[in-house]
């Protein structure tokens, strides 16, 4: 397995990737640098150290390496592409994990750094009246983890062929009498459809319902993938493959079509679809890794999540109750209440 630090060109120490400026930075001496000016120091020194290790898998798909800055054995799962040393917390890329057919071809770097989500954070959390205050206190926001999620994507071009019926109803009066008439047609609609980045979550062990409440994100703006993105987040590879995704994406794309062409009748009354079908469809997939920030909190055996769009800042959340707040909230409401119900009765 194949491990990666970036190092800083002046003073050895790790380099981070910082979303507000999309430079890489250094927290020692506090050096700055493009992508073009890393590439051009790497290329010149040794700058990015590069370890091969033997790793070990073990019992639950462990897998043990050695950090390459202090030598101590971290623990990842299977899928974890990028993390943090525990002991010197330096960010490492598992490059051996981002090989082959796991190499995504894009990726959308953060474009919101950690204290803005922590203000984000801060700001949406206020407005929720009972949630308890361990949930946003001091010790648990700091857990706020930049993860880079893997997705496909798939761009498809397809035939669609429909048959349908419409009935046009028109009714007047003339005098005492009513008029009812009625025009039946045969409709066929024939037309090339292009459809472009549907996206799906690719891993397994991701909570799918907080990914795509924070959808969606701006794939226009995606770039070359480069594994310096990862340094100083979190990053995860497919473990879903796209062949898995498509039976529920082709549903999609038939309703899409549909609707499509159902919007050319708009002139119809009544309308009644014969037969529908889909054919000769053509499809591109990309799979790339896209920018969330996470914090979750255990609360009575069940967890809880914040989520954040690290592009768009759109957030997601599922958050606990804070039952005691309620009660005495309840409480103070039931009290009011009964003391203006017992003034009134004694003033009547």
């Amino acid at each position: 397995m194949s491990v990666l630090t970036y190092k800083c060109p002046n003073c050895g120490g790790y380099l981070v990737f910082e979303p507000e400026t999309q430079h890489y930075t250094c927290p020692y001496c506090l050096s700055d640098f493009a992508q073009t000016e890393l590439d051009t120091a790497t290329s010149e020194s040794e700058d990015i150290q590069d370890t091969e290790e033997n790793t070990q898998e073990q019992e639950g798909q462990v897998l043990i390496y050695t950090c390459p800055s202090c030598g101590a054995e971290i623990a990842t799962d299977t899928t974890t592409a990028a993390t943090f040393c525990y002991y010197c917390h330096n960010p490492i890329v598992l490059s051996g994990r981002l090989s082959g057919e796991q190499m995504p071809s894009l990726i959308i770097p953060f474009q919101i750094s950690k204290e803005e989500a922590k203000k984000r954070f801060l700001s949406w959390i206020g407005s929720k009246a009972y949630v308890p205050p361990d949930f946003y206190s001091p010790a648990q926001i700091e857990k706020l983890s930049g993860i880079y999620f893997p997705y496909w994507t798939l761009d498809c071009t397809l035939q669609a062929d429909m048959h349908a019926t419409a009935r046009n109803v028109r009714i007047w009066h003339s005098h005492d009498i009513e008029y009812t008439e009625t025009k039946t047609y045969a409709i066929h609609r024939l037309g090339e459809i292009s459809l472009t980045e549907l996206s799906r979550n690719a891993l397994t062990k991701s909570q799918s319902k907080m990914l795509e409440g924070i959808l969606p994100f701006d794939l226009k703006k995606t770039c070359s993938f480069h594994l310096g993105y990862l340094a100083g987040f979190q990053a995860e590879v497919k473990d879903i493959e796209k062949e898995s995704l498509l039976p529920e994406l082709q549903e999609e794309i038939n309703g899409y079509a549909k609707s499509l062409l159902s919007d050319t009748l708009a002139s119809h009354q009544h309308i009644t679809t014969d037969s529908f079908q889909t054919y000769n469809a053509q499809h591109i997939w990309k799979y790339l890794l896209l920018p969330v920030w996470i914090l979750t909190y255990q609360h009575r055996s069940k967890t809880y999540y914040f989520a954040m769009n690290g592009q768009t800042g759109e957030i997601c959340g599922r958050l606990p109750l804070y039952k005691r707040k309620l009660f005495f909230t309840c409480a103070g409401i039931f009290v009011v209440v009964t003391a203006l119900i017992t003034l009134i009765g004694g003033l009547l």
